[in-house]
C-alpha cells in the first residue's frame, strides 16, 4: 500500500523487522511531534512476525494520508533499503530523519526544532540518546574542520540530514569491500558520505531518542562477543564505511569567523594546516580556539555578552563545560546562578531562546542593579529571573559563613544546574563550603550538575572532600570546567 504526499519538511525513514513487541510505541513516539507536515516512509524488512500487520494498521490511523507502506518479500537490510526505497522519495521533503522500528522520540517538538534548524541554513542535524535501560549515549559535536571520517562515530541518533544530499552518494557506498550491501553498521554507511558533503553542521545537545538496547534481535544482542552496543558484524562493516574516500565538500563553510581555527605561526612565516593543529592535539590552546569558533557560530549573542562581562572571563572551554552540563539531561534545564556576573552572562546566552529558565540570586539591591544593566547591554533580557534576596549566615559543620538566604526559594523548585561563581567576588572564601547544603533541598532528584568556581584551587579541593564524607552517592569532580572549577554530579 502507498499513499503518495505533497512536499513536505520531514520524510521520516523507518525500517523494522521482527519487533511487533516494540513498533506501536514507536509509531505512537512519533504521532505525538508537533511537526505535523511529515511523512512516513515505513518499510517492513520481511518480518516473521505481525509487525507488519501492526504497523499498517497504525499508520492508517495515526497518519492517513501521509504515509508509505512497504514490504519485502525477502529481507534487503537497511543500507539497501536506503537505495531501494528511500532514495527514490528523498525529494518529496526538506530533510529526512532516520527512526527504526523499535526505537522512539522522547522530546515532542524535536522534529519541529530540526525544522527550524534546516530553514536556517543547516544540512545535518542531530541529537544524543538514551536507551531503555538508562544508558546515555556517546553523540556530540563534529569539528567543521576536520573530516568527519578522522573524528569517530558522533552522529547515531537522532540523526537527519538535508534530503537533497542523498542523491550524490554512489551506490558503492552502501556496500562492503567484497561489493555486499552492508548487513551492519548501516547507519555509519549512510551518515558519512552525507557529513562529507558540507560542514553546515548542527548538534542539538538533548536526549531526544531512545534507543531500545533490550531488543533481543538487536545485533549485539545476537553476538556474544560485543563490544557495548555494536556486534562483531557492526565493527567490522563500520571498518569498511570509515575506509572509504571521503565524497566531495561542496558545502563548507563560507565565513571566517565560522568555527574557524587559527594555526599558529612558524619561525620561518608559515602557518600549520588547522586541521593538523587539532589533530595533532598542540595543547589547551587548539582547543580552546575549536570551542570558541563553535560557540561563537551557534550563539552569536555570547560575544555580545563577553563584552560587559566584566574582568577574568571564562574561557571557551569553561563556557562549553557549563554548556554541557546545562543541556546534559535536559532540552530546557532549569539553571540558578549565584555570584560573578561573567558565568551569569555565559550562562544567559548558553539559555537563549531554549525555553529554558536561569534565576540570579543577588544579596544586595547594588547587585541586582549591576546584573539587570550587563543583561540589558548584552540584549539578553528574555527568560531571565533576578532575584534579590537576604543575607544569611549559613553554617556547615564547623564552618558559618555569608551566603544567600536560599530559604526564599519554593522547596517544590528544582534545579537541573547550579553555577555557584565566586572568583572575584566579595564573598568570603568560606561561603564556597555552603553551596552544597544550603541548595540541598532545591536540586532536582531526577539528577543534576553543581558548578563551583571558589577562590583558589585549594578551596575546591578542600570542599569536595568535606562535602563528600557527608554525601552519598554524590561524584565530585576537580578541574571539571574546562580545566577549573569542582563539579559535583548527583543521578545519572
Amino acid at each position: 500500500m502507498t499513499n503518495t504526499a505533497n512536499e513536505v519538511k520531514a520524510l521520516i525513514f523507518m525500517t523494522a523487522r521482527d519487533c511487533e513487541m516494540y513498533v506501536r510505541q514507536s509509531l505512537a513516539s512519533l504521532s505525538r511531534q508537533t511537526l505535523d507536515e511529515l511523512h512516513v516512509l515505513f518499510v517492513d524488512d520481511c518480518s516473521k512476525d505481525d509487525t507488519g500487520i501492526i504497523a499498517a494498521g497504525l499508520l492508517n490511523d495515526l497518519f492517513p494520508n501521509r504515509h508509505t507502506f512497504i514490504r519485502n518479500d525477502v529481507q534487503l537490510g537497511k543500507s539497501r533499503n536506503v537505495w531501494e526505497h528511500l532514495r527514490p522519495r528523498a525529494d518529496m521533503a526538506e530533510f529526512v530523519a532516520i527512526l527504526d522500528g523499535d526505537d522512539q522520540l522522547i522530546i515532542a517538538d524535536i522534529l519541529e526544532q530540526m525544522s527550524y534548524s534546516y530553514a536556517n541554513g543547516k544540512d545535518v542535524v542531530w541529537t544524543n540518546f538514551i536507551t531503555d535501560g538508562g544508558g546515555l549515549g556517546g553523540n556530540g559535536p563534529l569539528d567543521p574542520n576536520l573530516s568527519p571520517r578522522r573524528q569517530g562515530w558522533k552522529t547515531s541518533h537522532l540523526f537527519s540530514f538535508r534530503a537533497s544530499l542523498l542523491a550524490n552518494i554512489p551506490e558503492d557506498y552502501f556496500k562492503d569491500d567484497a561489493g555486499q550491501w552492508f548487513m551492519a553498521a548501516c547507519d555509519i554507511a549512510l551518515a558519512l558520505p552525507i557529513l562529507d558533503q558540507t560542514r553546515h553542521y548542527e548538534f542539538m545537545p538533548v536526549n531526544a531518542h531512545c534507543y531500545t538496547a533490550s531488543n533481543p534481535y538487536s545485533h549485539h544482542n545476537l553476538d556474544p562477543h560485543s563490544r557495548g552496543l555494536n556486534s562483531t558484524a557492526q565493527q567490522r562493516s563500520a571498518q569498511h564505511a570509515f575506509t572509504k574516500p571521503p565524497l566531495p565538500l561542496t558545502r563548507p563553510l563560507k565565513s571566517a569567523i565560522q568555527r574557524r581555527v587559527v594555526a599558529p605561526a612558524f619561525a620561518d612565516g608559515g602557518t600549520a594546516d588547522a586541521a593538523s593543529t587539532v589533530a595533532v592535539g598542540s595543547g589547551a590552546d587548539a582547543w580552546q580556539a575549536v570551542a570558541g569558533g563553535i560557540l561563537a557560530a551557534d550563539y552569536p549573542n555570547l560575544l555580545d555578552a563577553q563584552c560587559v562581562a566584566g574582568r577574568n572571563l571564562l574561557t571557551p572551554i569553561q563556557i562549553w563545560a557549563l554548556r554541557r552540563s546545562a543541556f546534559g539531561r535536559s532540552e530546557r534545564p532549569n539553571v540558578l546562578h549565584i555570584g560573578a556576573p561573567r558565568s551569569a552572562l555565559a550562562l544567559a546566552s548558553l539559555l537563549s531562546g531554549r525555553g529554558a529558565g536561569l534565576n540570579c540570586l543577588c544579596m544586595t539591591p547594588e547587585d541586582v542593579a549591576d546584573l539587570e544593566g550587563r543583561f540589558t547591554a548584552s540584549g539578553l533580557t528574555e527568560g531571565i529571573s533576578i532575584i534579590e534576596t537576604e543575607v544569611a549566615q549559613v553554617g556547615f559543620e564547623e564552618i558559618t559563613s555569608t551566603f544567600p538566604d536560599t530559604r526564599q526559594i519554593a522547596e517544590g523548585i528544582k534545579f537541573d544546574l547550579v553555577v555557584v561563581d565566586l572568583q572575584n567576588t566579595p564573598y568570603p572564601v568560606e561561603s564556597a563550603f555552603l553551596a552544597l547544603p544550603a541548595l540541598a533541598n532545591n536540586l532536582s532528584p531526577l539528577g543534576f550538575s553543581l558548578c563551583l568556581f571558589a577562590q583558589d584551587r585549594a578551596t575546591e579541593a578542600l570542599v569536595a572532600e568535606r562535602w563528600a564524607s557527608v554525601s552519598a552517592g554524590l561524584k565530585f569532580s576537580l578541574d571539571a570546567i574546562g580545566g577549573s572549577g569542582l563539579l559535583v554530579v548527583g543521578g545519572r
